[in-house]
């Protein structure tokens, strides 16, 4: 899955999405139809300062208030469409992230934000990266702003890229070399934990859900970091009350064959600890697969071998 660097797809898909999110005349709305077709032309003229004006009036409009939603999504489509033409150019990101990140604002438009997400990957600039990357999944979850739900092969890759890039800001790899941990996205219909720990989204279920926790180098203790992420997990574990927990402990291919089978055991055997610890009681099962079983990486561009290492060394924890 790869926004970023197929931009003219989706730049016609943005445009195509703009063109079918056309306000058409409500039947008993017709207060409302000046300040539709209005904005409806400011759109096909790609006038965004005059259309967002105009999203503007028609969402403190008493009688205009039930399109707010759409006439959102519909510039948010214009803007999507302006940056990816700007990026099949090869133009530098600042002449494209503020119309990305104003398409993403109003979070109605998947699309835009798995763009941003992209963009923000690519430089490097993680912690952004990965929430925007949930905010994706959950509009995506939302089958009023997402009417036809993406592809699973698209599901499937928000999700594993939401994961890499809280891997990797965890592991401090971001542009300002702090390990940080990024607070998961909260479930718009019912406030649980969401984006890339979501039950379900659009019925495609996370099977292996890499969990951002780190260790000290080459021990099975919880860096600061990695507890802040533990304690999100046991949060997790609470809110969706599974009946069997599955935690995969990995390694990167650093080290000999054994130490790091017994090293992968024993951080999954910590986090199995620290979950019994507050107040958890679930069946745990910890296994340690050493460097045998590396993430699967669909896109590794921009990547570099630490990225990898730090992508590897990892905590799965595998719904069954």
């Amino acid at each position: 899955m790869r926004f970023r660097l197929d931009a003219r797809k989706v730049a016609f898909l943005a445009l195509a999405l703009m063109m079918a999110l056309a306000i058409c005349r409500p039947a008993a709305a017709q207060d409302c139809q000046p300040l539709i077709d209005s904005f409806n032309r400011a759109v096909d003229a790609g006038l965004d300062s005059q259309a967002q004006a105009l999203v503007d009036k028609i969402a403190t409009t008493a009688e205009c208030g039930r399109y707010q939603v759409a006439v959102q999504r519909r510039l948010a489509a214009l803007r999507l469409n302006a940056a990816q033409i700007l990026m099949a150019r090869g133009r530098p990101t600042p002449d494209y992230e503020r119309l990305l990140s104003a398409a993403e604002t109003p979070e109605v438009l998947w699309q835009a934000s798995a763009t941003l997400a992209e963009v923000r990957f690519g430089e490097r600039r993680f912690a952004e990266a990965a929430q925007s990357y949930d905010r994706a999944i959950e509009i995506i979850k939302n089958e009023t702003l997402t009417p036809a739900a993406p592809s699973k092969y698209e599901i499937d890759g928000l999700i594993e890229r939401a994961a890499q890039a809280r891997l990797l800001t965890a592991n401090g790899l971001g542009t300002d070399g702090s390990a940080r941990f990024v607070v998961a996205a909260k479930d718009n219909r019912d406030g649980s934990i969401g984006g890339l720990y979501s039950r379900s989204v659009r019925g495609i279920v996370p099977r292996a859900i890499p969990v951002p926790i780190t260790f000290e180098y080459r021990k099975a203790n919880l860096t600061n970091v990695g507890e802040e992420a533990a304690r999100e997990l046991v949060d997790v574990l609470k809110q969706q009350r599974p009946s069997r927990v599955v935690l995969v402990g990995h390694t990167d291919v650093r080290g000999t064959t054994e130490f790091n089978m017994k090293l992968s055991r024993e951080r999954a055997e910590t986090i199995a600890g620290f979950v019994r610890q507050n107040g958890l009681e679930v069946t745990i099962e910890t296994v340690g697969k050493g460097a045998n079983d590396p993430m699967r990486i669909s896109d590794t561009s921009g990547l570099s071998q630490e990225d990898i290492y730090a992508l590897n060394r990892r905590v799965e924890w595998q719904r069954q």
